[in-house]
């Protein structure tokens, strides 16, 4: 949990090189505040990877403000962050990571985009320092390169197991197809199979240039199912019996006739447009949200998703909203914004790292590798020791157009 105190910050330039001194407490997980002493302590030197400039420039500005705010949190006078401009078209990406290690930083934090990962990877791994990137992207983690982004296994793992534990059991499964979609439908097969549960549909549709229409008539089964209410149809009509008049009368202003073959749908769009397209589109072709369970990821938070009426009662998983909100209201008193979502990430690694220091511990592999996890902003977390990350995340159902949380998530991994 977050208890801290509030600094606030004007709206100076930040230059790229910056040593930010500053103050209060994050309350980890296993868990011990961090004690004002007057103990001195080592200088813990951050290097930190963000996009400052170009067209994601809002986002690298809104983690660098977190790195700012969280230090100010944790009264840490201790930690220097050199900051350095993943998208600076002046300067190639290896020059700025050998600038980092000659001012023998500890560890790096950051890049955020796939692409500058993969760039400076090898070189962190021949150097052996720590880096842990913001990146979701499970291809990218190593031993020594973690991801701290909430990943779409992680996601999957979590709203499958609470579906089948209330008892779903056949899952339509729709993705876009792609590398993501490809990753997703390896998982969900996967952890179905060994739950006992299983998809009893799927379909890919093209991410570049969809056709919904095509995808929720495939998942429907709708051309099958509508020729076998015609066919229906035609014989009751030549029945020609009371009973046959009666069945007819209720069957013809129906759509289809039979079952969906499955419960539940997963939909796991990455483009917020994308599903809302679909839920508008789903219920047109018989896939009717009073009947079937919807399922999702964290995106249907969005307002947009909120919004479209197919999605009521839908569940996805996400944060906890706890301490997100403590953030939120925080970081809008100190910059007079909202600030972007993967901020909270980089606000939580700063105080993690200030947490090690003030208790005399190392920042090495296996201080960062704790079975017991840490909590922080986004709720408990902990990483792993093959670079990945594991979250523990609550459920949410949309409810008039409204989150409501209908499983709290975990404050202890089992």
């Amino acid at each position: 949990m977050l208890v801290m105190s509030l600094l606030f910050y004007g709206c100076e330039t930040v230059p790229t090189e910056t040593k930010i001194s500053i103050n209060n407490t994050l309350n980890i997980s296993n868990t011990a505040n961090i004690d004002r002493s007057n103990q001195v302590y080592e200088v813990i030197k951050v290097g930190l990877f963000l996009p400052l400039s170009g067209t994601n420039a809002k986002i690298g500005k809104s983690i660098l403000n977190a790195t700012q705010l969280s230090l100010s949190k944790t009264q840490n006078s201790n930690i220097e962050v050199f900051v350095r401009d993943t998208e600076d078209i002046n300067k190639n990406i290896i020059s700025s990571y050998y600038e980092l290690i000659n001012k023998d930083v500890d560890i790096i934090l950051g890049p955020l985009f796939s692409k500058n990962i993969k760039k400076i990877k090898p070189v962190s791994e021949d150097e052996n320092v720590i880096m842990i990137t913001f990146s979701n992207n499970i291809s990218l983690k190593s031993e020594n390169t973690f991801i701290s982004g909430l990943t779409p296994e992680n996601e999957i793992t979590e709203i499958l197991e609470y579906a089948l534990s209330n008892g779903k059991k056949k899952f339509g499964v729709i993705l876009p197809n792609n590398s993501y979609g490809l990753r997703s439908k390896n998982l969900i097969e996967s952890l179905l199979l060994n739950k006992q549960g299983q998809v009893s549909k799927l379909v890919l549709y093209n991410s570049e240039s969809p056709d919904f229409y095509q995808a929720a008539k495939l998942i429907a089964d709708y051309d099958n199912r509508k020729l076998k209410l015609e066919k229906k149809l035609q014989e009751l009509k030549n029945l020609n019996t009371v009973a046959a008049k009666k069945e007819y009368k209720v069957l013809k202003n129906k759509d289809t006739l039979g079952n969906l073959e499955f419960d539940s749908l997963y939909i796991g769009s990455e483009s917020v447009k994308h599903l809302s397209m679909l839920a508008s589109i789903l219920p047109y072709y018989d896939v009717d949200p009073k009947e079937i369970l919807y399922i999702g990821n964290s995106l249907w938070s969005h307002n947009i998703a909120l919004k479209e009426p197919a999605l009521e009662k839908g569940i996805f998983p996400d944060f906890s909203r706890i301490n997100y909100a403590n953030y939120d209201k925080e970081y809008f008193e100190a910059f007079d914004q909202k600030p972007h979502k993967i901020s909270s990430i980089a606000y939580d690694l700063i105080g993690l790292l200030s947490w090690l220091q003030t208790n005399n511990k190392d920042i090495t592999i296996v201080n960062i590798v704790n079975n017991n996890g840490f909590l922080g902003t986004n709720g408990l977390f902990r990483f792993k020791k093959d670079g990945n990350i594991e979250r523990s995340l609550s459920i949410y159902q949309i409810r008039g157009q409204q989150i409501e949380e209908v499983k709290k998530a975990s404050l202890n991994f089992n």
